[in-house]
């Protein structure tokens, strides 16, 4: 029979320390491989561990009750192996066969222990392996992780049925799961109100349990999957028939544009960069002429560089060529010249000299 509440305080509040932290981490944002995230899992799963020895050496469950006689404050502590199974999901220090068998383990207790207490009805799916000894020697073992290759062809009607069946069962619990998720949230907000009774304790922790067998039943099936997954690559690997990573074709190298100073510097070994150059900066300038980007030089002659470089006399000439031209634009009345002239005392008539000069700039 189960204990009273009074007998354990410290269990049930070490149990509701703990299921806070387990909320937390499956909230958390930070990547499941982090330290600091695993360091947390580490601490809660120890917690977790310490609170189900405690909760065995009170005798707080027993086989022959129904949940009827289960007190109120022990419902919860039903989680305890789900909550274990869920954390050590997530663990990455130890290895992945050794974590989905540790989980197996946690999920399976868990259902088991529900269903003694009639909260479930669920079948449990047949265990992986299960007749594999522990005194089997290496070659037996060899053996036995060696699968039949699936059949090919189309599937046979007991196939269908069962592939039917399952999507069904799927659709089913997904139902059944948004319904529980509704209830709960609905137990919570009466759990806020001061003036709640025991009743409505008890039903949110047996809905709390209800809607972590439906998890657990998922998590079930993943782990059973990934764990007949593992155990084909384990044999393909003995076998020899696991391809390597390292023989992927890998993706021919980029060719980056280096710009150098002058043809002597393209020839040249080892400048600094991180592979050699490929062109100079005449044929880059060149190149994007060609593309349309850059200007060309030889249709441009009235452009300031030119000026500069060709001396005072060369400056001269295109200073007296343009006043000619602006001379020769007024003398035959240009309209463009005469509407940007126009446009010019408009502008000055409303924009007097200085606005705008608030700091007094000249």
């Amino acid at each position: 029979m189960a204990g009273q509440d009074c007998e354990y305080p410290t269990v049930s509040s070490l149990f509701d320390q703990f299921l806070r932290l387990y909320e937390e981490i499956d909230k958390s944002d930070l990547p499941t491989n982090s330290d600091e995230l695993q360091k947390k899992i580490k601490d809660t799963v120890a917690g977790l561990i310490k609170t189900t020895v405690l909760v065995s050496e009170v005798g707080v469950f027993s086989s022959n009750e129904t949940l009827e006689e289960l007190s109120t404050n022990s419902i919860k502590f039903l989680l305890l192996p789900v909550l274990l199974g869920s954390l050590t999901l997530k663990r990455t220090n130890l290895e992945r066969m050794e974590v989905l068998r540790l989980s197996n383990i946690y999920f399976r207790d868990y259902i088991t222990r529900c269903k003694q207490y009639g909260l479930t009805d669920v079948d449990l799916p047949p265990e992986p392996n299960k007749e594999d000894k522990e005194d089997e020697d290496d070659a037996e073992k060899k053996k036995r992780m060696v699968r039949v290759p699936p059949r090919k062809g189309m599937p046979t009607p007991q196939e269908l049925g069962a592939m039917a069946r399952q999507r069904e069962d799927k659709i089913r619990r997904f139902k059944e799961k948004k319904a529980m998720g509704e209830r709960l949230n609905e137990l919570k907000k009466a759990l806020e109100n001061p003036s709640h009774d025991e009743e409505i304790i008890r039903n949110y922790h047996i809905a709390m349990v209800k809607k972590f067998i439906m998890d657990c039943l998922e998590e079930l099936e993943s782990v059973t999957m990934e764990r007949n997954m593992l155990a084909e690559m384990a044999a393909m690997r003995m076998k020899g028939t696991l391809p390597d990573a390292e023989e992927a074709p890998k993706p021919k190298p980029l060719k980056p544009i280096l710009i150098t100073r002058d043809a002597m510097q393209k020839n040249v070994f080892g400048l600094g960069y991180p592979s050699l150059p490929s062109m100079t900066v005449e044929e880059f300038y060149d190149q994007r002429v060609r593309e349309g980007w850059f200007p060309d030089p030889s249709k441009n002659q009235n452009c300031l560089q030119d000026r500069a470089a060709g001396g005072p006399d060369k400056e001269k000439e295109a200073i007296e060529r343009e006043e000619a031209e602006k001379e020769a634009a007024e003398e035959r009345d240009d309209p463009d010249k005469i509407a940007h002239e126009r446009g010019m005392d408009e502008w000055r008539d409303t924009h007097k000299r200085g606005w705008g000069n608030t700091y007094n700039r000249s």
